[in-house]
C-alpha cells in the first residue's frame, strides 16, 4: 500500500482511511476486480468488533450491554450481506450505480 493513503477515496467518494491516535483503518479503494484488494470492507470492521465483544462475553466482562451491542452488530452484518447480494443480483456490485432495495422500492442511494 502507498504511504499516501490519506488522499484515497472509497468507491462512494468518502475517505478510504480513518486514522487517529489509536485507530488506523484503510478501506477498499476502487473495485477489487480492477485495482486488487487494497483495504478492508465495512463487514471486516464489524466482524472484528463482534469477535472483540464475544471475547468480553467469555470473560468477567460479560454483560447485558455487550450482548445488546453484539445483537446490533450482527444485524448490521446481516444487512450488509443482504445489500451485497442484491447488488450482485442486480448487476451493480462494484459500481457506483444504486440498487433497488426491494421489489416495491425506488432506487436506493446507498451502495
Amino acid at each position: 500500500m502507498s504511504e499516501n493513503m490519506e488522499g484515497f477515496r472509497s468507491l462512494d467518494g468518502s475517505d478510504a482511511r480513518i486514522k487517529s491516535d489509536y485507530i488506523d483503518i484503510v478501506f477498499q479503494h476502487g473495485n477489487p476486480d480492477e485495482v486488487g484488494i487494497n483495504g478492508c470492507r465495512l463487514e471486516d470492521v464489524i466482524d472484528h468488533l463482534i469477535r472483540k465483544l464475544l471475547d468480553f462475553q467469555g470473560r468477567a466482562l460479560a454483560c447485558e450491554e455487550n450482548a445488546e451491542a453484539l445483537n446490533h452488530l450482527e444485524l448490521a452484518s446481516q444487512a450488509l450481506v443482504k445489500r451485497r447480494r442484491r447488488r450482485e443480483l442486480q448487476g451493480v456490485l462494484g459500481t457506483r450505480e444504486s440498487h433497488v432495495a426491494d421489489a416495491g422500492a425506488t432506487r436506493s442511494t446507498s451502495s
